[in-house]
């Protein structure tokens, strides 16, 4: 799947691509802005992964986790602060949201620090009555609050 607007070019990622993967996602990570990724893990992203390129030059990625046929999570969505404003993580996103229904996955989601970007793309918050994502980070210390988890 390759997608073209002239001035960029979205495809599916490949493991040559893996070292300008990480070098694209390192200042993201840097910032918090995303989750530290070892080569393996992302690795086990090219399956379903996309990048943006400009004159050959890796300026995006994007991929989509499938957990099952309800839930997929896109994953590692970046693109070059350079290139910001121009279609590249929407066009990211699109390709992502339909490599999930072309797997007839029912919904996907995003966890993200840019929630009015991923809103521009179709994306909602969950509905008050919906069950909702809570997270607990398995590499903190206990204390006696938690001891009776």
């Amino acid at each position: 799947m390759i997608h073209s607007d002239g001035q960029f070019i979205i495809r599916e990622a490949t493991k040559d691509d893996l070292t300008d993967i990480q070098q694209l996602l390192n200042p993201f990570v840097e910032q918090h802005l995303l989750l530290p990724r070892t080569p393996d893990d992302l690795a086990g992203l090219l399956q379903y992964a996309f990048t943006a390129t400009v004159a050959g030059q890796l300026i995006g990625f994007a991929a989509i986790e499938i957990y099952s046929q309800k839930l997929a999570e896109i994953q590692c969505l970046a693109v070059d602060t350079a290139f910001h404003g121009q279609g590249i993580g929407k066009q990211l996103v699109a390709n992502c949201v339909n490599l999930a229904k072309q797997h007839n996955i029912l919904e996907v989601m995003a966890i993200s620090a840019s929630d009015e970007f991923l809103k521009q793309c179709g994306f909602d918050y969950s509905l008050p009555d919906q069950k909702r994502a809570l997270f607990y980070p398995t590499d903190r210390p206990n204390n006696d609050e938690e001891s009776s988890i």
